[in-house]
């Protein structure tokens, strides 16, 4: 009821109108809890997807530089070792709560904060009053149009931070059109471009850090980094491309505090584990079952293709899409799942106030489109033949053969693992490191780690 009467509430009243409210909500916060922000090296990540990521690899190299880090991110908070699960369900805390956590960093003596920048912190001034002095974009795709209506607007959104007064220097992705469009209007002093694909910095740009020799697999990353006429080798613990190029924004932002390279890579190969980002279970059978929080078309794209040539039986996906969220996602991820998986599930994610089923029916009209304008090459049919994944079918239609509708989350994920074989993997993705979701408007305990290992322990696959 009351996220029915927030909604009808925002539907009346202009955007522009509630967000002088957040504005003075901010403002009190900060006045409230003394701009905590103040005195600390704040460093602000923002992109659709890698900030969290990229954030534990900034205060990995910082803790290795002598620093005491406090952290906020969508997965965890962290105040030097403490480390603590993020339970709001958002990115960016409301701004009470986030000045409170910046005072408990400021009291316990953190030198340093890092900080995810979502586009809605930006736009309804969450974030007001932190003064960021390192800022980082990692990328834009295909999110949020359910607020900002246009890509446009998202990217304008994002671009706020780079206009931030504070900000003395910052590390932008020259392989992202919309990084480009950042680097060319940011009046930042120091403007870092970094980039996987040249040497040669963007115009823009007084700096530049790039990758060369790059080896990814489903296990790890290896590359030489190079950053400005110092290179090193580094071997991150966390596998594909798009992790080299958040170890990448994270080693150019710290370059602008003088860190020493060696201290950079140390850092870098220090960060084993993410919370909710591919998250592995080992099985006794010889599968797994991974746990990201991919939930774009873009990162979904990513993590299937990363994950797909080492995988030598079936790909299993089991998705499903958030409600009250940008709707025009929903079949494009249905139809890369198709793409890339043997089998698809697809199921219930986090509701909000829409109907579940009819969420999983509109990811499911990409599902049959995706297998069919996406087949395999002969080879690569060949190859999964000859290593026995003979299960994918590549009819129209298919449902009840290599995909299915199953509203049950717990149940989707059964299903998935008593399909599983020798090398099969497991990829559950949206919901990562959350331990709840809002159905309707009543918050529920969800987490989906907690719920694979139960499912696995009464297999007895564990």
């Amino acid at each position: 009821m009351l996220r029915a009467i927030k909604s009808n509430v925002r539907k009346r009243v202009p955007q522009k109108s509630i967000n002088r409210f957040h504005l003075f909500e901010a403002i009190w916060a900060n006045i409230r809890y003394r701009f905590p922000a103040r005195g600390m090296l704040v460093v602000g990540i923002t992109g659709t997807k890698g900030k969290t990521t990229t954030s534990h690899y900034v205060a990995s190299i910082l803790e290795e530089a002598g620093f005491k880090v406090g952290m906020a991110t969508t997965a965890v908070f962290k105040i030097g070792d403490e480390v603590w699960a993020n339970e709001s369900n958002k990115s960016v805390l409301h701004p009470m709560e986030l000045q409170a956590l910046l005072r408990r960093m400021k009291d316990e003596r953190c030198d340093a904060a890092v900080v995810e920048v979502t586009s809605h912190s930006l736009d309804q001034h969450r974030v007001w009053g932190i003064p960021f002095r390192f800022v980082g974009f990692t990328n834009l795709s295909h999110d949020h149009l359910d607020y900002h209506e246009t890509m446009e607007h998202y990217r304008d959104s994002k671009l706020k931070l780079f206009h931030w007064r504070s900000a003395r220097a910052c590390a932008i992705n020259a392989d992202d059109p919309v990084g480009q469009y950042i680097l060319d209007r940011t009046k930042i002093r120091r403007r870092w471009s970094y980039s996987m694909e040249t040497d040669i910095p963007y115009p823009s740009a007084t700096d530049h850090a790039w990758v060369s020799r790059v080896s990814a697999n489903s296990t790890s990353a290896t590359f030489t980094l190079h950053t400005g006429l110092e290179e090193a080798r580094v071997q991150l613990q966390l596998p594909g491309r798009f992790n080299i190029e958040n170890a990448l924004c994270a080693a150019a932002l710290c370059s602008n505090l003088n860190v020493k390279l060696g201290t950079v890579v140390a850092g870098l190969e220090k960060v084993t584990r993410v919370p909710g980002r591919l998250e592995k279970i080992e099985t006794n059978k010889g599968f797994s079952v991974i746990i990201d929080y991919a939930h774009t078309p873009d990162s979904l794209e990513k993590l299937y293709s990363t994950l797909r040539p080492d995988i030598r039986g079936k790909m299993i996906a089991i998705l499903g899409a958030t409600g009250d969220r940008d709707r025009t996602k929903r079949p494009i991820m249905g139809a890369l799942a198709a793409r890339f998986c043997d089998v698809v599930i697809l199921t219930d994610e986090e509701p909000y106030t829409e109907d579940p089923l009819a969420i999983i029916e509109e990811i499911a009209k990409g599902v049959p489109r995706g297998r069919t304008l996406f087949r395999p090459s002969q080879k690569e049919l060949q190859r999964r033949e000859k290593e026995r994944t003979v299960f994918r079918k590549d009819d129209e239609s298919g449902e009840g053969e290599w995909w299915w509708k199953e509203p049950d989350r717990a149940k989707a994920i059964a299903q998935a693992i008593d399909l599983c074989r020798m090398d099969d993997v497991v990829l559950v993705t949206g919901m990562g490191a959350q331990t709840s979701k809002y159905v309707g408007d009543e918050k529920v305990p969800w987490d989906d780690r907690e719920v694979v290992e139960r499912i696995l322990r009464a297999k007895k696959l564990l």
